[in-house]
């Protein structure tokens, strides 16, 4: 998203805070965003509901970063980040101020990052590269992540799996003839994995030859009784783009157990198995319209159907089976930072699943739920 940096007023305190601290090195302070609100018509299984929600084609974000170089190739900075609630004035992330990110980093252009704090992670950019048709409300990869629980689930507005854990440590590589990586540690302090403060193990890397990009991201969720139940997730995917087409393609693999209820931190005997996500897609360029496309199919363990997976809480907790899931979208660039779109998404369940595109409005067990949405998204 577009970022601008602070105007006068700022940049005349900000001049004086580092004349104050003795500062020699340049700094700088950007102030970023980008504002999304839609009409959304949701069914499912004979009912249907119409609504003014936000957060539709992609997050909601307001923040600032900053930036100060050491020299010798080093820096140090940090992110804070909120998600504004647009439909009701709240924020997002159980209405934690700086919900989406907070960290500070040192870097070398030489020898990569480190961060520390609340931080985005390896997951979540997998899940926005490989989407074709817009990562959240009615894209097929992010429904079906949720639906089966998988920890590369892109879960926004909610403090929940998937985006972003707290208490962690990031390292992050410098590229290197088109391959980079990432490792991130988080320490979990006491909070349950449903409630955004996991403590996991993840794994990223990367490969980018011009027009191809391999991506391949493991996280591991380790057993801590009474707040997180073993679970291991894979995520594989590469992109091509021709250029007026680009095709993407993902693979996931969730092992875990179910539990009895949402949250529950105590797994159902015997229900360990591995579930499986495909995504398929395709994006169109065409001037200042865009149409994508995308398909996908969840295939669970048998051990899994009809039960909750582990590691998730209400309301985005959902009784699973075999599924599919498609969406189509449009968009119109009015400029670089004004886009109006147009997104429709169906997920139909098994005979034993009531998955949904919403939290709100489930099926019946084997129903269909659809999602139709029209909005505006605006970044600063």
């Amino acid at each position: 998203m577009p970022r601008r940096s602070l105007g006068r007023p700022a940049g005349v305190v900000l001049a004086a805070l580092a004349a104050a601290g003795g500062a020699a090195a340049q700094s700088s302070v950007t102030l970023y965003g980008a504002l999304d609100a839609y009409v959304a018509v949701q069914s499912a299984s004979g009912a249907d509901s119409r609504k003014v929600l936000n957060s539709g084609f992609n997050p909601n974000a307001l923040g600032f970063t900053g930036n100060e170089d050491l020299g010798g190739g080093l820096s140090a900075g940090f992110t804070l980040e909120t998600q504004p609630v647009l439909d009701t004035g709240g924020t997002g992330q159980a209405g934690k101020m700086w919900g989406r990110q907070s960290l500070v980093y040192l870097g070398s252009s030489a020898y990569g990052r480190v961060s520390l704090g609340r931080i985005h992670t390896a997951g979540r950019s997998f899940g926005i590269k490989y989407s074709a048709t817009g990562w959240l409300t009615t894209d097929p990869l992010g429904n079906l992540l949720i639906a089966s629980g998988s920890a590369m689930a892109p879960v926004m507005n909610l403090d929940g799996a998937g985006s972003r854990t707290s208490n962690a440590v990031l390292y992050s590589s410098p590229r290197l003839a088109g391959f980079s990586f990432s490792v991130m540690q988080s320490a979990g302090e006491g909070g349950s994995f449903a409630a955004g403060s996991a403590k996991l193990t993840q794994v990223g890397a990367g490969y980018t030859s011009g027009p191809l990009t391999a991506d391949l991201v493991i996280n591991r969720i380790p057993a801590v009784r009474g707040s997180q139940i073993e679970q291991t997730d894979l995520a594989l995917g590469a992109q091509y783009s021709f250029p007026s087409l680009k095709l993407v393609g993902a693979f996931f693999s969730r092992k875990g157990s179910s539990v009895a209820a949402p949250g529950a931190t105590t797994p159902v005997p015997g229900s360990e198995g591995t579930d499986r996500v495909l995504i398929l897609g395709a994006s169109v360029p065409m001037g200042v319209h865009t149409v994508g496309a995308a398909v996908g199919r969840l295939t669970l363990a048998d051990a899994h159907r009809g039960q909750r997976p582990a590691n998730m809480a209400a309301p985005i907790s959902s009784v699973p089976d075999d599924s599919t899931a498609w969406s189509l979208a449009y968009t119109y660039a009015f400029s670089k930072r004004t886009q109006a779109f147009v997104a429709y998404g169906a997920l139909n369940n098994g005979e034993l699943g009531s998955a949904s595109l919403v939290g709100d409005l489930r099926p019946v067990a084997g129903g269909t739920s659809r999602l139709l949405a029209s909005g505006l998204r605006h970044s600063f």
